[in-house]
């Protein structure tokens, strides 16, 4: 199983109550204006708007039409906070998670992210969801762990997807259920997390959640491992060997995206290469296959291997 980091990000946008002068500022500053979107920004973020301020905020953190001022920064980014602002709430505490004020430090961070995360800011949870399961800043709790999780996860935050999978898998925090596991590393990989990838690869090889089946294993290790995952590139190894191996029987072939001469051609192979057959179809057969470019998945016509 693997959990993954926070990765926090917050975007310069529209809230939903931004006052005219905010939409003056944001137009101004999409033109380049950095002066311009200032001189909006600061009218309105002094009569207390709170998307205002936490513009103002941006600005002085990144030095963009103003000398970076990090104590300005902060002080518009907490007006901007008990303004009820969710991406300053979330904004201060990645800075005190990251040591950036002076004195503040996780345990500062907690306050602010539970503020964002019941306006249901899924990084937040995603990142109070880390706290409470390593005890970073807060007391160790698995069940707090796995529900701030859930909701991020719910709301379609794919790491979360990929965490509470992990925590159902393991039974920490919640009943134990591989099913449950398995729901949600195959949405995650579904969508391209190579951490879900992997782990839902193990679970078609240990056979936890759903039937042991090593040809969609290996699959998944592939995806996973091409997505940059390691661990998926020991794991791919293992399942092979309980595929039906082939070999090239032609000089040269070509693999194909997909079960037709139709579909693009993703490599080519030489005579005797050692191919995986992870299922047929139509005459054509999937394959797995090691190339320079790492762990392979394609399709050849069963004519072309023996």
């Amino acid at each position: 199983m693997k959990l993954l980091p926070w990765l926090g990000l917050v975007l310069l946008g529209a809230s939903a109550l931004a006052s005219a002068d905010y939409e003056a500022g944001l137009a101004e500053y999409q033109r380049g204006h950095y002066a311009s979107a200032i001189h909006e920004w600061r009218t309105a973020a002094e009569r207390g708007d709170g998307a205002s301020q936490f513009a103002l905020g941006m600005m002085f953190e990144r030095g963009e039409g103003v000398s970076a001022d990090q104590a300005e920064a902060y002080k518009w980014y907490r007006l901007a906070a008990d303004n009820g602002e969710v991406q300053a709430q979330a904004r201060l505490a990645q800075l005190f998670m990251r040591g950036e004020i002076e004195g503040k430090g996780p345990a500062d961070a907690v306050e602010w992210l539970e503020k964002a995360a019941e306006a249901n800011d899924v990084a937040a949870q995603f990142q109070l969801g880390l706290m409470y399961l390593e005890g970073d800043g807060v007391d160790e709790d698995p069940t707090l762990a796995a529900r701030w999780f859930e909701l991020a996860a719910e709301a379609g935050h794919i790491p979360s997807q990929n965490n509470i999978g992990s925590l159902y898998e393991s039974g920490l925090g919640v009943e134990q259920s591989f099913t449950r596991a398995f729901e949600w590393y195959d949405r995650a990989a579904k969508q391209n997390d190579p951490f879900a990838q992997n782990n839902l690869g193990a679970m078609y090889a240990r056979g936890r959640g759903v039937d042991r089946n090593h040809a969609w294993a290996v699959f998944w290790f592939a995806n996973a491992a091409r997505g940059g995952n390691e661990l998926a590139l020991d794991n791919i190894k293992v399942s092979r060997e309980h595929l039906e191996q082939k070999r090239v029987a032609a000089n040269r072939i070509n693999i194909r995206a997909g079960n037709g001469t139709d579909y693009e051609r993703i490599a080519q192979l030489e005579r005797g290469t050692t191919v995986y057959v992870l299922g047929s179809s139509d005459g054509w057969s999937q394959i797995h296959f090691d190339s320079d470019q790492g762990p392979m998945l394609g399709w050849v016509s069963n004519t072309l291997i023996e």
